[in-house]
């Protein structure tokens, strides 16, 4: 397919756009800000995605691909990608996030070792026993693993597999507490092995993009407390580890399906293979211009509605019997009605669901401002406070989820994550409140 010439200058404008502040600014901690993680997520998503699209139509969602004015919606995506990510470098650069963080005071630094192992032990139990209430609901590990052997994700199966999923999810919240201990308090022999057993328990409930997750923290944790890995090749070390995890995961699945032969098979056809798994990883460009072409038609605006669905996502159905549509679901209904779970229209997509295109833009203008306050609060914290890093990297990775996926689901994992970790540190600190000024990290 012949590129627009107008869609390969937006592509050209939203990486001149992404790529000038980190030239204009550059410092040896660029790799643990979370404007890098933030434009390195939304470039693979509104750059690489569309570019691979408008070369080879057959990548992209069938919905927006069997559209006649295919190119045009293709433009149009990236148009507003143009403009979102103006928003969001407005927004960072303004004022607001940095003034809102010095209203946050900055938790101590002084904790009982003793007491942080206690919670680490107590979390990774906790999560454990509801992984094995999990497992039971599920029908076992031998049926859960088929299920995932079929390419199909792990919904609620019944009142009871929905929250025990969602609470075993504590395994992996426990290995990164482990991981903070032994970067920041004492050299801990135990974390490496306790960070593989909680990513196995992890990957069987069909989360191999949550166990990426789960490294690419710890190595955002080493990169906080040490400056020699803000460097260009741990960063290029740890893709290259989470591609070869894909690759492993791609090759069991072949191997259980077809035996040696299709594993083998797969391997050859790697290149290939690793393209569509990751064009099919984030496919969130497509679900934006979905949702643009679909809301005012057979999707009504919904005002606000999908962002008030935080409310009963967070309360388990046994609890609340509630039935709740968030936005993917939504969307689904419209470019997979047979399909099931949801499609995640992106932060920008969802925005334009609720109030069309200032919701749109309004949502990555916010995502600035709250990334500007990370960075800011970040920048006071860490050298003063022992938890503002664990704090830091929990909130940033529930960012970029925000960013690509629907926002209450997000907002969840953020909760979770850190409300975990304050229950970890307010259990093991000598309780007391301060608001030092720390080394800068990154001027603020």
């Amino acid at each position: 397919m012949l590129i627009p010439p107008d869609g390969l200058a937006l592509i050209g404008a939203i990486l001149l756009l992404a790529v000038a502040p980190f030239v204009l600014a550059r410092t040896e901690a660029t790799v643990t800000t979370p404007r890098f993680w933030i434009v390195g997520a939304y470039t693979g998503l509104y750059v690489l995605r569309p570019l691979c699209i408008l070369l080879n139509p057959d990548w992209a969602h069938r919905y927006i691909s069997s559209q006649p004015e295919f190119p045009r919606l293709v433009v149009g995506g990236l148009a507003l990608a143009l403009a979102g990510l103006a928003c969001f470098w407005i927004g960072y650069y303004l004022r607001a996030g940095k003034q809102l963080s010095h209203l946050i005071p900055q938790l101590p630094q002084d904790i009982s070792p003793a007491r942080w192992r206690q919670a680490v032990l107590g979390c990774f139990l906790l999560g454990l026993v509801a992984y094995v209430v999990f497992l039971r609901s599920m029908g076992g590990l031998k049926e859960l693993l088929a299920v995932l052997y079929m390419r199909a994700a792990v919904y609620e199966a019944d009142e009871t597999a929905g929250p025990m999923k969602e609470l075993a999810k504590l395994v992996g919240v426990a290995a990164l507490l482990g991981m903070h201990y032994h970067v920041r308090i004492r050299p801990a022999r135990w974390a490496w092995p306790l960070l593989c057993l909680s990513s196995a328990i992890i990957g069987t409930m069909g989360g191999r993009g949550a166990v990426a997750q789960l490294w690419i923290m710890t190595y955002l944790l080493y990169a906080l407390a040490r400056p020699q890995y803000r460097s260009w090749k741990f960063l290029g070390a740890l893709v290259l580890g989470v591609v070869l995890f894909a690759t492993a995961a791609l090759s069991a699945r072949r191997a259980t399906q077809g035996g040696m032969e299709a594993a083998v098979a797969s391997l050859r056809s790697l290149p290939t293979k690793m393209t569509e798994n990751v064009l099919d990883t984030v496919p969130m460009f497509d679900q934006m211009v979905a949702t643009v072409q679909a809301t005012g038609r057979e999707i009504p605006y919904k005002e606000g509605e999908s962002y008030v669905e935080l409310i009963p996502v967070m309360v388990p159905r046994s609890l609340w019997p509630i039935e709740t549509e968030t936005a993917g679901v939504t969307l689904r209904k419209v470019i997979e009605p047979y399909g099931i779970g949801g499609r995640p229209p992106s932060a920008m997509g969802e925005g334009y669901m609720n109030f069309g295109l200032v919701g749109a833009l309004g949502i990555m203008f916010l995502l600035g401002i709250w990334c500007r306050f990370l960075q800011a609060y970040l920048a006071r914290g860490a050298d003063c406070s022992l938890i503002v890093p664990l704090l830091y990297t929990f909130t940033l990775f529930s960012t970029i989820n925000f960013l690509t996926g629907v926002g209450p689901l997000a907002v969840r994992a953020c909760l979770f994550r850190v409300g975990a970790a304050l229950v970890a540190f307010f259990w093991s600190a000598r309780m007391r409140l301060s608001a030092p000024e720390g080394r800068s990290v990154e001027a603020a």
